[in-house]
């Protein structure tokens, strides 16, 4: 007995898994969950027990009473009793290539057993990521404790723990346990965020007319049908939006913004010219008894570095506005976050003394000819780089990450960034010092700005340069006069955001390479490209075509577009997009035989995109120049 005692305690013991408690039930908390079960099953394959037993043990916390998050629609399989949801409206189509958001684990031939439209409804996607979750486990979702708010996480710095209190609002209990890791995946359209100077405007004018956020839209029918209504903001949910106005009959829409560089205002045609873009312009007035806006031009202020009115600049009058949406985006709900924790998404920017070489200066790009040496503003609000944050883990403590995405490829990206965060918990990936995430984080910003789309979004001195040589142009030649450039910078900050994704790819063990993050594979390359000709089947709409009355961007030529995990190409709509019930997905009904793959035809091999002319393929700085694309396509 003596021995075996003996021979007992020379067994090392096992630590304990990692406790981790996930906030939020949305793609984030439901991807991080399917990383573990991937990484159970391919463990469990190879007889890995010291693996199994590194894997965390995870509690997810969901307010709502099913899984999604925001991809459920309020209306229809949301909670009628959660009013302060940001869900999806019914009708919402993706303003992306579905192939952007393909999973290499479950393909959508796996799921629809049929070739798809580029471009998708809500509803079957929202299908199609559940089933892709529970097809291997049906008890999936076990880990959930729905209908359950997470009130307060705190750190415990003498426990090394985090306290996370809840509270279930259907059994009203609450509860106050405690974690190793906390991740927060509740999704950063947790709140609508709105002007707070224009709705003081229209409140103070007496605006007669409704106000409402985009995520406000389960009666839009009844909000725009016959009326001329105006849009504050134009990214993707006012194109979006728009182009549901006119399915349901709006006489005019106007898209109104400051800046004029969102996808709305590019959009070069919308069907029945029922969309007009008043570029950089805002409401500084409310008129017409209560039921107009005046727009005055904006313009961004170099000294200030704010965006000012001026008196001489132009004004436009909008009559007869009965509704007015705001397109403004939205805000991540931190409330349950301890202060001290709480990233900034971006919005809190760095000083450039602190993050810029003395000296810096700019790769030169094809504007440096006309803007010279720019000095960069005293601050920068960077795209990919949050002050408080290295690669989704909070720099103070690595044991609270955020789960999210600001690349160009969000869902895919989260899956991506689930895939690394699990890695950060078993050790996989290792976590450099803080002062090394700092040093790093100041390398991914010299790459932002070395991009000359990312600089003119972090670098208010660049952009405002920018927009004054851009001006000066369009004196010169005309309102209508285009960067001959833009397709170019375009391009360049896709393929900036894939390599960013590339390499969170390989650290985190994805099982999908695209490349890495000093160059892309032809599988990186076919996928920035496919997002670059989703751009283009944008600027390229005519407006004075005969099919003009009917076209958008969703019913563009979808020679280009396959699938980067089967090769099965996209097939077009099954009629035209504003013919197309808001339920309906745009593939025939009955079931259709998987067209023979293309996949195992080299990237090489297909039409390049490249930037430089050569004899292989078009030169796509010139964006006029796409027949060649079409007929390369069809050969």
């Amino acid at each position: 007995m003596g021995e075996a005692a003996e021979d007992t305690m020379k067994v090392p013991s096992t630590p304990a898994p990692p406790t981790v408690a996930v906030i939020g039930c949305g793609p984030g908390g439901m991807f991080f969950l399917h990383a573990i079960e991937m990484r159970r099953r391919e463990m469990e394959e190879k007889g890995d027990l010291e693996g199994l037993a590194s894997l965390p043990i995870v509690t997810c916390f969901e307010r709502a009473s099913v899984p999604g998050g925001v991809w459920r629609a309020k209306s229809t399989d949301g909670n009628p009793e959660q009013t302060d949801t940001t869900n999806m409206y019914e009708a919402l189509w993706t303003n992306g290539p579905k192939e952007d958001i393909e999973f290499p684990d479950y393909t959508y031939d796996d799921h629809f057993h049929q070739p798809l439209p580029v471009y998708m409804p809500r509803q079957p996607l929202l299908d199609y990521m559940l089933c892709r979750v529970t097809r291997n486990c049906p008890h999936f979702f076990d880990a959930v404790r729905f209908n359950t708010n997470v009130t307060s996480v705190k750190w415990d710095e003498e426990k090394s723990k985090f306290v996370v209190a809840t509270s279930n609002h259907e059994t009203k209990e609450e509860l106050t346990e405690t974690f190793d890791k906390c991740i927060w995946a509740a999704g950063q359209n947790g709140k609508p965020s709105f002007p707070m100077s224009i709705k003081r405007l229209l409140k103070r004018g007496g605006f007669k007319g409704k106000c409402i956020h985009s995520s406000e839209c389960e009666d839009f029918k009844t909000d725009v049908e016959g009326k001329r209504v105006v849009f504050i903001g134009d990214e993707y949910s006012a194109e979006d939006l728009a182009l549901q106005a006119i399915k349901l009959g709006v006489e005019k829409v106007f898209i109104c913004s400051r800046r004029g560089w969102g996808v709305a205002t590019y959009t070069s045609a919308w069907p029945m010219k029922k969309v007009e873009a008043c570029e950089c312009m805002l409401p500084t007035e409310v008129i017409q008894d209560g039921r107009g806006l005046r727009l005055t031009e904006v313009y961004p202020d170099i000294e200030t570095e704010e965006y000012e009115f001026a008196n001489d600049r132009d004004t436009k009058d909008l009559l007869d506005i009965e509704t007015v949406v705001f397109c403004t985006g939205y805000k991540p709900n931190l409330s349950m976050i301890e202060a001290s924790m709480r990233p900034s998404f971006c919005n809190v920017p760095f000083e450039t003394e602190e993050v810029l070489p003395e000296n810096w200066t700019m790769t030169p790009n094809p504007s440096s000819e006309h803007l010279g040496h720019v000095l960069p503003s005293e601050e920068l609000y960077t795209t990919y780089v949050d002050p408080l944050l290295y690669r989704n883990t909070l720099i103070s403590n690595p044991n609270m990450m955020y789960l999210f995405s600001n690349a160009h490829y969000p869902l895919k990206d989260i899956d991506v960034m689930a895939w690394l965060c699990l890695s950060y918990i078993t050790g996989d990936a290792k976590l450099p010092s803080a002062e090394e995430m700092q040093r790093r984080n100041k390398l991914d910003i010299l790459e932002e700005m070395d991009d000359f789309i990312s600089r003119t979004n972090c670098d208010f001195c660049y952009f405002a340069a920018y927009e004054d040589f851009f001006e000066k142009k369009r004196i010169e030649e005309g309102k209508s006069w285009k960067d001959p450039n833009e397709a170019e910078y375009d391009l360049i900050s896709m393929r900036l955001g894939a390599r960013f994704m590339a390499r969170s790819m390989q650290d985190g063990g994805y099982p999908e390479d695209i490349g890495n993050f000093t160059k892309l594979n032809e599988k990186g390359e076919r996928m920035v490209q496919m997002d670059f000709l989703s751009g283009l089947g944008r600027c390229t709409l005519d407006p004075d075509s005969e099919d003009s009355k009917w076209r958008t961007f969703r019913d563009h030529d979808t020679n280009g577009f396959y699938s980067l995990q089967t090769g099965t190409p996209s097939v077009p709509l099954k009629d035209r997009w504003l013919d197309l019930d808001e339920k309906d997905c745009g593939v025939t009904d009955c079931a259709e035989t998987v067209p023979p793959s293309i996949f195992d035809k080299k990237v090489s091999q297909l039409p390049s995109l490249d930037l430089k002319k050569d004899e292989e393929g078009p030169n796509l700085t010139d964006v006029s120049d796409l027949s060649s694309i079409e007929s390369k396509e069809e050969s």
